[in-house]
């Protein structure tokens, strides 16, 4: 049986961390209203994006067909930087992964509930769902990192410390480093593992594929009336795709962030709901026992004074 002075430094500890999680739970509630909104600015962007380049992806099936286009494309994502040598093929053609890069967006820090180990197993089952592909990995995040190297997987790249503000030129380098693992032969297949943000109560753990690009048809040949390519065709490829690609990873780290702060959020909120019902139980109970003492001290007196009287 704790004593009195035991449940009153537990009382002062519960107050105490129900101060820092109220605070956690603001500072997420105020990162969460603007990562929110990047997120929900940055999808229809990308989506238009998405169906142009696969318009591109459609037009580029024609041309392997002819012959007809230069077959290395040189991409610039950072300026001042050499440009990557990419195979137009590589990037429209649908061939079978063998060298899957997973790449996986995780959080640099926890208090987030389940938000970094739904992600974490999501990577995990991919892996070993596909035994037969050599697959490397690519963290964001210490959080996946920090799991995955302690483990029998090969991590070729990691970054960590993108700030939630999604400054462009942090961005264009980690999408030139990806696309440069993709044009080396490092990896002839990109998958994108992330939270993809619904709500603050909700995000779905997302697996995509990055880059080999799909194409998209359309009735009665009607991309070929509807896009003109100018100049020509290799400046456009080399105009987009970096675009393409650079918006893809901003959309997916806007959803990441935003998914991470609604969860905090939320996890925040549990714990400081948990410290208010605790510290009430706490209180009950010092009541109680003060006021068991003060019952205790009465009948001590009075039985005292009864036995003065006799």
């Amino acid at each position: 049986m704790p004593s009195l002075l035991d449940i009153r430094a537990r009382i002062k500890a519960v107050e105490n961390i129900k101060k820092i999680t109220r605070a956690m739970q603001l500072v997420a509630a105020a990162k969460f209203n603007r990562a929110q909104n990047r997120a929900r600015s940055a999808r229809p962007y990308a989506r238009e994006l998405d169906e142009i380049l696969g318009v591109l992806a459609a037009i580029s099936e024609d041309e392997f067909d002819t012959g007809a286009g230069s077959d290395v494309l040189d991409l610039s994502f950072v300026e001042g930087e050499t440009p990557l040598r990419v195979h137009r093929a590589g990037l429209f053609e649908q061939s079978e992964v063998k060298r899957p890069g997973v790449i996986l967006v995780t959080a640099d820090r926890g208090l987030a509930g389940a938000f970094n180990t739904r992600l974490i197993r999501a990577a995990d089952r991919f892996i070993r769902d596909h035994p037969q592909m050599d697959s490397r990995l690519i963290t964001i995040g210490k959080k996946g990192n920090a799991y995955f190297k302690r483990r029998d997987v090969s991590i070729i790249h990691h970054v960590e410390g993108l700030s939630d503000r999604l400054q462009l030129d942090e961005l264009k380098r980690v999408t030139q480093t990806l696309v440069g693992l993709f044009a080396s032969g490092e990896v002839d297949g990109l998958y994108l593992i992330y939270s993809q943000f619904k709500s603050a109560m909700r995000s779905d753990v997302t697996i995509e594929k990055f880059l080999s690009i799909p194409p998209v048809h359309k009735k009665d040949d009607e991309r070929k009336s509807v896009y003109i390519l100018e100049p020509d065709r290799e400046a456009v490829y080399e105009t987009l795709i970096p675009l393409y690609a650079t918006t893809k990873i901003f959309a997916t780290m806007a959803d990441s962030f935003a998914s991470e702060y609604g969860a905090r959020m939320v996890a925040m909120q549990l714990a400081t709901s948990n410290a208010e019902e605790m510290l009430e139980s706490q209180i009950i109970l010092r009541n109680r026992m003060r006021q068991a003492m003060i019952t205790k001290e009465l009948a001590e007196i009075v039985g005292g004074s009864a036995a003065q009287v006799s």
